[in-house]
């Protein structure tokens, strides 16, 4: 049976277009790294896919979580240890055997309050870091009797699903021992270094008050510690949880480069040479049937 021209070209035309349509994927997967560009292309695999997507963003969340409290963390710490130092300037003129010009050491102690005040009424970006839940209230009055104006919560960062590791954010328990305000004791050892008369004794009853919150300040810190390493071991768990999630999106959704570009070559030579084949079919086979 003779196969009539048209047959031909049509026959032809349909393999041009499928070499040209498995072409045309092949550079897609190439420029885009990609071997799923479109659902079509792997059903199965779009969904898996789509899911790891989930899982990752859910991944840097946390991590981004995680970021911001062990940076609010760090600069806790650093505002705790610069009240510790003031609290051992404090313990130093208290303890002074021979204190000769009062009115200069009762300036350093008003100075060491106002200073320790403006640090814990701190700020956090916008919020107060030692307010508790209460972030935006000044933690403590600027005056005698420094009361807390905070409440006991806790900063609270979200690093899994149900999971939260507390941060201390009630400034009550940090500068508060009992009934040892910090603020006050120093007012008061203001107050007794310019009594007058001097009495050393009122200027000795606030060494122990100052020992006690140092402790306190001290324990503070090393909790912040603690939350710190914390932070860190659980920020390398989703670390290496990502770095596994997305080794298994890369062998499902990219493509190996290598290989795609040895198939592309391929395709473009199969391409060329059916061209040239269908060059050479077709122009005579019209010609006879123009005759």
């Amino acid at each position: 049976m003779r196969i009539s021209a048209k047959v031909m070209a049509d026959h032809i035309k349909a393999n041009l277009a499928k070499q040209s349509s498995q072409l045309m994927e092949t550079q897609l997967k190439l420029a885009s790294g990609k071997r799923i560009n479109k659902p079509s292309d792997d059903p199965v695999g779009i969904g898996k896919v789509l899911d790891y997507r989930t899982t990752l963003q859910t991944v840097d969340q946390y991590r981004d979580n995680i970021l911001e409290s062990r940076t609010r963390v760090q600069f806790t710490e650093s505002v705790l240890g610069q009240v510790s130092e003031f609290i051992e300037d404090a313990k130093k003129v208290a303890n002074s055997p021979n204190i000769e010009d009062r009115t200069a050491f009762a300036q350093e102690i008003r100075n060491i309050r106002q200073q320790v005040l403006g640090l814990a009424n701190s700020k956090y970006g916008a919020n107060y870091l030692f307010s508790g839940h209460l972030s935006d209230t000044a933690p403590f009055d600027s005056a005698s009797p420094y009361g807390y104006n905070g409440d006991s919560g806790a900063h609270r960062v979200v690093v899994g699903e149900g999971i939260t590791i507390p941060i201390e954010a009630d400034g009550s328990q940090m500068f508060i021992d009992g009934t040892d305000n910090l603020f006050q004791v120093l007012d008061d050892l203001e107050t007794a270094l310019l009594a007058d008369p001097y009495d050393p004794a009122a200027v000795q009853n606030t060494v122990d008050p100052l020992y006690r919150i140092a402790d306190r300040v001290q324990l503070a810190r090393s909790g912040l510690a603690t939350d710190y390493k914390r932070l860190e071991r659980t920020d390398e768990y989703w670390k290496n949880f990502g770095n596994a999630v997305e080794t298994m999106r890369q062998t499902v959704e990219d493509a190996d480069i290598t290989q795609t570009a040895i198939d592309m070559q391929v395709q473009q030579t199969a391409y060329e040479v059916l061209l040239a084949t269908a060059a050479q079919v077709v122009q005579p086979t019209l010609v006879d049937f123009l005759r």
